[in-house]
């Protein structure tokens, strides 16, 4: 990463209040300054996504092998338990990859927001000394986003269970039907919780990094710092997340044409199912489409850590005022 490692220079960060607007644009002025910088760093949790789950579709692609091939009969059970395996693991390391990420882009983010540069190492290097802070900081956050939903979805599965065990019984199927939309009503109010208190959190790392807090305090502090900004912070999130969902629809667009036209080209050589070169195009379309799964994320992953990074230091400004500046880059660390 000899190339990508520095940062460009930017304007450092106005000690002003920004608008709507002023914020997106800092926000893109700083992408395409760090494109490289933002990419490199986003590429590790999306090459941990590619490492961790490849071998699982790949063993996936292996048990249904005789479905592809027109045989009749069930997928093959062994390569079918070691892709759920694989996912099983697969998880919890992405939870502590996307910790040392989130950690590493909130500091290189809010460094490059005050003019200052950053390198990849530099930045990844912040993001592991403190890793069990951050680690304990994601999981935190999500115990406090997931558990609602979890807790109403046992609530629907215990209405279809007591519906299940009580057929005949007028009064128990009756009590168990009414489980069910309840649990249902629970669901759509536990998302609506989760999203508020994922907004509420969104500032948590950048001040995880930026002020060298704990986990717990850098969950209030980010309480304090989206007080009263939750909707301006949704709606400026939902534009990011808008920008990068269209680039990652262009992205699968010439995916399915160069697809398209690969499959036509296989028509006009006559691959049938059972031949090698089947198996290859099979293969290279898995292997094309997580490439494009790859490339959203890295793009998506990159615009939001930005976008955080700006909106903290706004938000430290208009409830802080200018003498709660942000610190200097570095000075927590």
């Amino acid at each position: 990463m000899n190339v990508s490692a520095y940062s460009a220079p930017v304007v450092p960060n106005p000690q002003v209040p920004m608008t709507f607007g002023q914020i997106l644009d800092r926000t893109f002025r700083l992408m395409r300054a760090n494109l490289r910088l933002f990419l490199g760093m986003a590429a590790v949790p999306s090459g941990a996504i590619f490492a961790v789950f490849l071998p699982a579709m790949a063993l996936m692609l292996i048990a249904v092998s005789p479905q592809l091939r027109g045989q009749t009969g069930p997928p093959e059970v062994f390569p079918a338990i070691l892709a759920g395996v694989c996912f099983a693991i697969g998880y919890p390391v992405m939870l502590a990859v996307f910790a040392l990420y989130l950690a590493a882009a909130s500091y290189a983010a809010t460094r490059t927001d005050l003019g200052s540069p950053v390198t990849f190492r530099e930045a990844y290097g912040v993001g592991w000394r403190r890793f069990g802070r951050h680690l304990w900081l994601m999981i935190l956050g999500a115990l406090y986003a997931i558990v609602p939903v979890l807790a109403s979805v046992l609530v629907i599965a215990l209405g279809a269970i007591l519906l299940y065990a009580a057929a005949g019984e007028s009064f128990g199927s009756y009590a168990a039907l009414m489980l069910i939309p309840l649990g249902v009503l629970l669901y759509i109010a536990a998302a609506v919780y989760s999203i508020v208190i994922a907004l509420r959190f969104s500032l948590a790392y950048p001040v995880c990094v930026a002020e060298g807090l704990p986990a717990w305090a850098s969950l209030k502090r980010s309480g304090q710092l989206t007080k009263g900004a939750k909707g301006r912070i949704f709606l400026l999130l939902l534009v990011v997340y808008a920008l990068t969902y269209v680039a990652s629809l262009v992205c699968i667009a010439i995916f399915f044409v160069v697809a398209a036209l690969g499959a036509f080209a296989a028509m006009l050589a006559q691959v049938t199912q059972d031949s090698p070169a089947f198996f290859i195009l099979i293969g290279l379309a898995v292997l094309g489409y997580l490439l494009i799964i790859m490339i959203s994320c890295l793009l998506s992953y990159a615009a939001f850590t930005t976008a955080l990074g700006v909106i903290y230091h706004d938000q430290r400004l208009r409830k802080d005022g200018p003498a709660g500046a942000p610190l200097a880059a570095g000075e927590s660390a």
